[in-house]
């Protein structure tokens, strides 16, 4: 029996139906299931300064072709903020900061949040499979209650966010160093990091390198974190938190003293650059002259634990600075 054309416009209408849904298909982004393929890098520095140390620097984590730079706190030591911006200005909205006590000073703290464009001192972002907050060590009591209270939000719905595989927190001042430490801020938020599964913290302020084995807090004697794990390089499924310090940007170099809890130190000038592939994390401190001083590397294999809201979250409160 032979085919009607009606019946030949219906099929070549379907043929066409089905070859555009296809090419729609192509066209679509990439969905949460397939998350584990987000593959990017980024760098970080603190403790900048206007010289040529700086510029060099800046220069070497510009090679490194980075999809975001951190800055860790304390750009400008001059009165202005311009000698600093004007080092980074061609990277543009890329450069995300947080910031230092050098940076409260004068009329600077208003000319950095216009420059990147931020309202307040703390702020989070996502990118790709990776989750950032940046905080604020400067902030007053009334103000350090604010971020307080948007840290733990923030954590919260990163914590039931299936997109995001990475928690990485940068600041200025460290909460373990081989120099000093912010104590206060330590006691309030190492055990909330914890809570919720932080990864990475990243901070600035000792002019040095200094990285951690994965810690875990100290409720006896908050000073003295528990190293729960002594691999030097190859962490899977950590329990604790590295916490990795490069206040080596360009300004002056500190000497250290070895700590039981670091597993690399170094004195000099240098960058980190972090490598995200799926479910793996590699950092590696350059020196100044591009040689490797330290690498390390954390993979995940387990599923992420669930944060029982009413006894973990709210348990945590803010810790008044002692005088």
């Amino acid at each position: 029996m032979a085919s009607s054309p009606c019946n030949y416009i219906q099929v070549a209408f379907a043929a066409t139906v089905v070859i555009f849904l296809a090419f729609l298909f192509h066209l679509m982004p990439i969905g949460a299931e397939e998350n584990d393929e987000a593959e990017f890098n980024f760098v970080a520095a603190g403790d900048w300064g206007c010289s040529h140390e700086a510029l060099n620097t800046f220069s070497m984590m510009k090679s490194m072709k980075p999809e975001l730079y951190l800055g860790l706190g304390d750009y400008s030591y001059e009165l202005s903020a311009d000698c600093w911006l004007n080092i980074v200005k061609s990277v543009g909205n890329s450069f995300k900061i947080s910031l230092g006590n050098h940076d409260t000073l004068s009329q600077k703290l208003q000319v950095y949040l216009d420059e990147f464009k931020l309202e307040k001192q703390y702020y989070s972002f996502n990118y790709h499979n990776a989750h950032f907050i940046a905080l604020s060590t400067e902030l007053n009591k009334d103000k350090e209650r604010e971020q307080l209270k948007f840290v733990k939000n923030d954590l919260l719905q990163t914590k039931a966010n299936k997109n995001i595989e990475w928690t990485i927190v940068f600041f200025h001042k460290p909460f373990y160093s081989a120099n000093s430490d912010n104590t206060y801020m330590r006691r309030t938020y190492h055990p909330l990091f914890e809570t919720f599964g932080v990864d990475l913290v990243i901070q600035g302020h000792s002019h040095n390198y200094q990285r951690s084995y994965p810690l875990l807090y100290n409720d006896a004697r908050n000073s003295e974190p528990i190293v729960s794990n002594k691999e030097q390089s190859q962490y899977e499924d950590p329990s604790g938190i590295i916490f990795v310090i490069a206040g080596t940007g360009g300004e002056s170099v500190q000497p250290l003293n070895k700590k039981s809890f670091l597993a690399s130190s170094y004195e000099g000038y240098g960058c980190i650059n972090v490598e995200i592939k799926g479910k793996s994390l590699s950092v590696e401190y350059y020196s100044d002259s591009n040689d490797t001083i330290d690498k390390f590397m954390i993979s995940k294999n387990s599923p992420s634990k669930n944060v029982d809201k009413k006894t973990e979250f709210q348990r945590i409160e803010y810790d008044e600075p002692t005088k």
